[in-house]
């Protein structure tokens, strides 16, 4: 069984990170150079927020995480639980709650996040369930503050 990634080492060395070989890390460094995921820059920082948590989800129960982002900021986000949850990213304008990323029924999950609005966004996991659920979650805001 193969554990997590750490976010600190994934931001550091993805490939490393996951345990790849040579020909996985190439291909890994081959998507990164071709802008399907975050740019150099923010890979190559080391993140100072880093906020890495494990907790117990009651039925039917969300967790909420709030950071202030810009768009020059992208948030990195991992997460596991031990039944399917639902996940989104959410900030308010208006009077209206936006949802730019939403993941259904998900155990595993992972992914970043390049906010469009400098506003205060929020990841939210929920319990879908009536048992409890142990959620473990790292995320880090990267980038110009």
């Amino acid at each position: 069984m193969m554990s997590k990634p750490d976010l600190r080492s994934w931001i550091q060395s993805p490939g490393m990170a996951l345990g790849m070989g040579m020909g996985m890390r190439t291909l890994l460094c081959t998507v990164l150079m071709l802008g399907l995921a975050p740019s150099a820059p923010a890979w190559s920082q080391t993140p100072a927020n880093v906020k890495s948590i494990t907790t117990t989800l009651v039925g039917s129960a969300a967790r909420k995480e709030c950071v202030n982002v810009t768009p020059q900021n992208r948030i990195h986000y991992w997460y596991r639980a031990d039944a399917p949850v639902n996940f989104n990213i959410q900030y308010v304008q208006g009077k209206e709650t936006l949802y730019p990323v939403k993941k259904d029924k998900l155990a595993i999950g992972s992914g970043s996040y390049q906010p469009k609005a400098a506003e205060v966004h929020c990841l939210v996991w929920t319990n879908l369930g009536r048992q409890p659920v142990t959620l473990s979650f790292e995320f880090a805001r990267l980038g110009a503050n």
